[in-house]
């Protein structure tokens, strides 16, 4: 790698040959030119020079509005600072040239008569003094600057100041120096503008050599070059004593050499470049879709196997959930404890296969029978693995010597499960809440403590009046060292023919699909005191859960149980 690195720089270095090669050759040209004025003046009359020199200059004037076009024209899709600069630098030029040419000395009349080559030289240095000062900016400037002024500001400028120029040097001679004096030749002001265009474009030179040996990129050497052979062009204009002499001659063949490198590199920044580009990326395209149908293929297989692995790995979790319903069911009570004191009937409706909502009904002895309902943070598998914790730590009795045992108190029963709960560390966002109470048959007092639940039950009287039970507690959750719990008793006196309703918050958070509404406290009293029976509440209240949801599902579990004396 480092071999392939060194040679490359190698031949960049050895392209700097071509640059060496022009100035050797100019120099030995330029330190033998006056000994071919002479013979040039004997074989070259006035017209034949105009006839050269207007040829030279519309070559140059065309070239300089080709560089213009596709400088312009490439400003659209790149917005490179230097591409416009570069654009409206040689509409300039072109401009004032065409003028120039235009007012050389013998032409025919251009908005004033042609006898004097002044108006011509004055044109013709203000074109080299933009040229230099235009190409010594852009080479300032950073390659791939960006800008977002409109272009046609740019080239609007451009004419303004070329337009200017020639009103200027035509109608008002008197406010520039004189820079051509016939017999005598070109003027000091002139040689010395002419060499701060050569300063110009020396340092301009310099500035793309120490790119192009920064990056060697071969557009920056091409420039290098042609700057160079601006500066010689500059030198043969400045050595000229006549403007029909070989120095003027040889000044015009070298600018016409520069800008038709200029124009090349142009050519390749805007053009060839960007073709290449594109048929790289074609050719690499073709290719691409040379193999397309066997990527595909292998892609289509590799897929066909993920998806069956996929399917595999799903049809094993459908089958690990239905078991894991089927155990949740299973811990439910199958057979409520009915009898001629007291019946119940209870529903379940899960939003997914497993659910959080728990309930349970149970005799703790001949007369007390024991309840609670609940639900817990979430719903899905989490949720029904904590109410399969929950089934497993309540404990409503304790044992006592032999095959005696005691009842515990509601609020003990929920004190214990919250110490149980806070050894296991759960995570702190998970928590259960419950209500738990114990139905007496011969007393008929309902003894009751709630942690957290957020359903109130109701009692319908017999008579139907309704009334919400007070129920208070903290949730069981992961806070035993910043709050000890404080569950507490209390008693309610119930009568023949009273029913007490319980349920989790899904059944008043239920969603109707098509209205947007849900079920309140107040259409749930309604469905309370209009059903006198167990039975024809329930079928009527799981007619409303099937009709709110639509058969789209739940979207939390829904649990309720009742309590009804007879």
């Amino acid at each position: 790698m480092k071999s392939k690195e060194l040679s490359k720089r190698i031949y960049g270095y050895k392209k700097l040959g071509w640059l060496g090669l022009v100035i050797v050759v100019s120099i030995v040209m330029f330190q033998n030119l006056n000994l071919l004025g002479p013979f040039f003046k004997r074989v070259t009359s006035v017209s034949e020079y105009l006839t050269w020199h207007i040829v030279f200059e519309f070559i140059s004037v065309f070239v300089s509005i080709c560089v213009f076009i596709l400088s312009y024209y490439a400003y659209r899709q790149n917005r490179r600072l230097r591409v416009i600069l570069i654009a409206n630098v040689f509409l300039s030029m072109g401009l004032i040239d065409i003028f120039h040419t235009l007012s050389y000395k013998g032409m025919p009349y251009f908005l004033t008569d042609n006898i004097t080559s002044n108006r011509a030289t004055t044109l013709w240095i203000i074109s080299r003094l933009f040229g230099a000062l235009g190409i010594t900016m852009v080479s300032l400037i950073k390659k791939n600057r960006k800008s977002n002024i409109d272009r046609r500001f740019f080239s609007l400028i451009s004419v303004l100041l070329s337009l200017s120029v020639l009103i200027l040097a035509t109608y008002f001679p008197h406010v520039i120096p004189a820079m051509y004096v016939e017999k005598t030749g070109v003027t000091q002001i002139k040689k010395i503008l002419e060499y701060v265009v050569i300063l110009l474009l020396l340092f301009a030179g310099i500035m793309y050599l120490k790119q192009y040996l920064r990056n060697k990129d071969k557009s920056n050497l091409v420039f290098t070059i042609a700057i160079t052979t601006s500066i010689f062009s500059e030198l043969a204009f400045v050595s000229y004593t006549s403007v029909y002499d070989i120095y003027n001659y040889i000044g015009h063949v070298y600018k016409f050499i520069s800008y038709f490198l200029v124009f090349r590199v142009v050519l390749i920044i805007n053009i060839q470049r960007p073709y290449l580009a594109l048929f790289k990326a074609k050719d690499k395209l073709k290719k691409y879709a040379g193999n397309l149908y066997t990527l595909v293929s292998e892609r289509t297989t590799e897929l066909q196997k993920v998806n069956q692995e996929l399917y595999l790995i799903n049809q094993k979790l459908l089958e690990d959930l239905d078991f894991a319903r089927d155990i949740q069911k299973a811990i439910l009570p199958d057979r409520l404890p009915n009898s001629d004191e007291v019946a119940f009937e209870a529903k379940y409706y899960p939003a997914e296969k497993v659910s959080g909502d728990f309930y349970n009904i149970f005799r703790l002895d001949e007369n007390r029978i024991g309840m609670y309902i609940g639900d817990v943070s979430g719903h899905g598998v989490p949720a029904a693995m904590l109410t399969m914790f929950l089934s497993q730590s309540i404990k409503t009795v304790k044992e006592l010597d032999g095959s005696k045992f005691e009842v515990l108190k509601p609020s003990k029963v929920l004190e214990t499960l919250y110490e149980l709960y806070n050894k296991m560390h759960f995570k702190d966002e998970m928590y259960i809440l419950i209500f738990y109470a114990i139905y007496n048959v011969k007393t008929r007092e309902l003894e009751y403590s709630s942690a957290g639940l957020n359903a109130q039950p109701i009692l319908i009287k017999s008579n139907s009046e309704l009334a919400e039970i007070d129920i208070k507690g903290l949730p069981i959750c992961s806070l035993i060292n910043i709050s000890k719990t404080n569950y507490t008793d209390k008693i309610i006196k119930l009568e023949k023919g009273d029913r007490m309703f319980f349920y989790t918050d899904g059944l008043t958070e239920l969603n109707y699909k098509k209205t947007g509404n849900v079920i309140t406290l107040e259409q749930l009293g309604k469905f309370l005191t209009k059903n006198d029976s167990k039975g024809c509440l329930f079928s009527e209240l799981d007619r409303e859960i099937k009709f709110a949801s639509s058969n789209e599902g739940l979207t939390d579990d829904i649990t309720f149980f009742m309590l009804q004396v007879n």
